[in-house]
């Protein structure tokens, strides 16, 4: 189980540093389209539309390493109170009940839904530039993936923290306030 959690955090883990890189043609596309409209008249047609899916990918892409790191927003009125071993028992209820199921059937469409853009050539149509849509709704899918993998390592981790073979005992250990 252990060699499990750690191989899906490797990925999670890739797939947030991928995230990261991604600001980088954000930025300079940005920069780009700036510096054409303000200093040469002459805007593009392809920066806005590119901005908007660029930082999308970067904020789906980041969601299962916020996840990881423990970082996602969370009322800690009762769960900071738990014991290890009590959040290691909400999170698997909450995760096995609510939220795999949830993130599979969601994940499942979305990979149909990627699959139906590509083979109809489905493009944008919110800018003159008009790419074709079937990438991004591929990463959108592909994150949803890993979001779902993600929450499956913290399942198998709350059932180790319970059954006393935690890989990591600072996976449940006391919830620090972050500033």
């Amino acid at each position: 189980m252990k060699a499990i959690v750690r191989l899906i955090e490797a990925i999670t883990q890739s797939a947030g540093y991928l995230a990261a890189l991604v600001v980088i043609p954000l930025a300079v596309a940005t920069c780009y389209e700036v510096f054409a409209r303000y200093l040469f008249g002459a805007p593009t047609i392809w920066a806005f539309e590119l901005g908007y899916t660029l930082m999308g990918v970067h904020f789906l892409l980041g969601g299962a390493l916020t996840l990881q790191r423990q970082s996602h927003v969370r009322i800690d009125l009762i769960y900071a109170n738990l014991s290890p071993r009590g959040r290691a028992m909400i999170d698997l209820l909450l995760f096995g009940l609510l939220v795999i199921p949830c993130l599979y059937l969601l994940s499942e469409r979305l990979v149909v839904y990627a699959m139906d853009a590509y083979t109809s050539g489905e493009r944008s149509g919110n800018s003159a530039w008009n790419p074709p849509i079937w990438p991004f709704r591929a990463i959108i899918a592909t994150s949803f993936i890993l979001l779902l993998l993600q929450v499956v390592a913290e399942c198998l981790k709350a059932i180790m923290t319970l059954s006393g073979s935690d890989p990591r005992p600072s996976a449940y250990a006391v919830v620090e306030e972050r500033e």
